[in-house]
C-alpha cells in the first residue's frame, strides 16, 4: 500500500515549464511566447477570524473569506506592440487599417478601463512525471503590473506580464479561476503567438 501511494505520489511531480495561452478555447486563441523562467499561478486570499470573548485562538466554523485574487504570471521575450500593449490597458493604440497590427502604443487618458482591454481567460498548462497536465485558468484577465522594459546590451529584453482575475460585480458567484487535470493539450497547428 506505501509503495503504491509514493509511485502515485511521484507521478504528480510537476517537470518542465509551463505553457500560456490568451483566451484558450476560443477564436481568439494565442500562445504566449517565447516566454522565460516558466510561468507561475498564485491565489491570494483574506481570512478573517470572527472574534469572540473567551477564544483561545483559530477556531473552526468562524473563519470568513472576505477576498480571493489570483494571478497567472509569466516573463515573455517577445518585445512586439501587441505585446507591449498588453502590459498597458487602456493605451490609445493605433492599428494598420488593412492587417490590424498595432503600429504605435500612446498614453492615453486617464479613466476607465474597457472591456476590450481583458481576455476572457488565460490559462496555463504544466506537465506531470505521469505525462498529464495541470490546467490552470483565470478568468477576464488583465495585465495590470505595468510595463518595465529594458535594452541591454548582450541580453535580451523581458516583458513581465501578470495577469490579474477579475470578479463580476453583475455576478458575485463568478468563478475567477480553476485548476483540472487533463490529458493533452488541444489546439490549432496554426496557432498564432503574442
Amino acid at each position: 500500500m506505501k509503495t503504491r501511494q509514493r509511485k502515485v505520489d511521484v507521478e504528480n511531480i510537476q517537470i518542465d515549464h509551463g505553457i500560456v495561452f490568451r483566451n484558450y478555447g476560443l477564436e481568439t486563441q494565442k500562445l504566449l511566447a517565447p516566454i522565460r523562467g516558466g510561468s507561475t499561478f498564485k491565489v491570494e486570499r483574506t481570512i478573517r477570524q470572527i472574534e469572540f470573548d473567551g477564544q483561545g485562538g483559530k477556531t473552526k466554523g468562524t473563519e470568513v473569506i472576505d477576498d480571493e485574487n489570483a494571478t497567472i504570471s509569466a516573463k515573455t521575450l517577445n518585445a512586439s506592440l501587441e505585446t507591449l500593449s498588453l502590459a498597458l490597458p487602456g493605451a490609445s493604440l493605433t492599428k494598420d487599417s488593412t492587417s490590424g497590427e498595432i503600429t504605435k502604443i500612446e498614453s492615453s487618458n486617464l479613466g476607465l478601463i474597457s472591456d476590450d482591454n481583458y481576455d476572457d481567460n488565460i490559462t496555463m498548462f504544466c506537465k506531470t512525471l505521469k505525462g498529464d497536465y495541470l490546467k490552470i485558468t483565470i478568468y477576464d484577465a488583465m495585465a495590470d503590473n505595468g510595463l518595465e522594459f529594458a535594452a541591454v546590451q548582450k541580453a535580451e529584453g523581458e516583458i513581465q506580464l501578470d495577469f490579474a482575475a477579475h470578479h463580476s460585480y453583475e455576478n458575485e458567484t463568478k468563478t475567477i479561476y480553476s485548476i483540472e487535470k487533463i490529458q493533452s493539450i488541444t489546439y490549432e497547428e496554426s496557432l498564432k503567438t503574442v
